[in-house]
């Protein structure tokens, strides 16, 4: 009964659509843009994220029932969101899709929200629109590798036993603020129990202008890996070595997950696809 009430204390997917996501997260450190078609205003061909500050439950306030609002644009009347709502739009925002399903997304996250405490509500995001180190180039995969023996979060998190398998991949991207592009697809599957059902399949990809070069005859993404250099010998002069890091973090370069929106699992790739524009340009 309460999703069809105006008294309740959130707001309620039931009268949502996607662009009250995009406005919720636009209010609290998120950045969008989007790229239409050249032949429609109306049809986005690709998408751009970048999140510049993730709100954990004690940063909302008192309660994460508190409620924030916003002005409606076409109805001009304040539509009220708490810090769930703002939960689900990370989960939410980025289920656009065009009519030619080819609508990609170009996603970053800002170094500064490594220095944050990173929610466990996101690291569970990232198992469906983040990547794996398995997208990265070899040169990006070596330094990775060097880097997750001597990070001091990664130290830190094994010694504090709150460490948990694809952890690694999260903060690599985040504090180097690696960008991806992301896309998903409706595919036919079935269930664990053999019932046919649509499920959503995610894929994500190294965006490669990173690997282009600029007037000055460097690749773009050259600034990212003298940060990496810069910080990975920064690490070795400051902190202990830890040995036994590399060994639980690195057991696998992927991880399996599943679409918690979905009916079934969705399977997480990495492949190389010509249909995600995203960043391209």
């Amino acid at each position: 009964m309460t999703r069809y009430l105006d008294t309740v204390s959130y707001t309620t997917a039931v009268y949502k659509y996607r662009m009250h996501y995009e406005i919720i997260l636009s209010s609290t450190g998120c950045e969008f843009q989007h790229f239409y078609s050249a032949n429609t205003k109306k049809v986005y061909n690709f998408s751009k994220l970048i999140i510049k500050k993730i709100l954990a439950p004690e940063e909302w306030g008192m309660s994460t029932l508190k409620e924030l609002g916003y002005i409606h644009l076409e109805q001009k009347i304040i539509v009220k969101y708490n810090h769930w709502n703002y939960i689900d739009g990370f989960n939410k925002v980025l289920l656009y899709g065009n009519a030619n399903k080819k609508h990609s997304w170009f996603i970053k996250i800002c170094s500064n929200v490594f220095d944050r405490h990173i929610p466990n509500c996101f690291c569970k995001w990232w198992t469906l629109y983040g990547p794996s180190v398995k997208i990265l180039l070899e040169s990006y995969k070596k330094l990775y590798l060097e880097w997750v023996d001597i990070s001091p979060k990664m130290i830190s998190l094994q010694e504090e036993n709150i460490f948990f398998e694809g952890i690694s991949f999260v903060c690599f991207f985040i504090e180097f603020s690696i960008p991806w592009i992301m896309k998903w697809s409706i595919e036919v599957n079935t269930t664990s129990e053999g019932f046919p059902c649509l499920q959503r399949t995610f894929y994500t990809k190294f965006w490669s202008k990173l690997l282009q070069k600029n007037p000055e005859g460097k690749i773009h993404g050259h600034e990212i890996i003298d940060i990496i250099n810069v910080k990975i010998s920064k690490y070795y002069d400051t902190a202990t070595m830890e040995p036994q890091v590399k060994t639980n973090l690195m057991r696998n370069f992927d991880i399996d997950i599943k679409d918690d929106i979905s009916m079934a699992s969705a399977s997480h790739t990495n492949e190389e696809d010509d249909t995600c524009a995203a960043g391209e340009g």
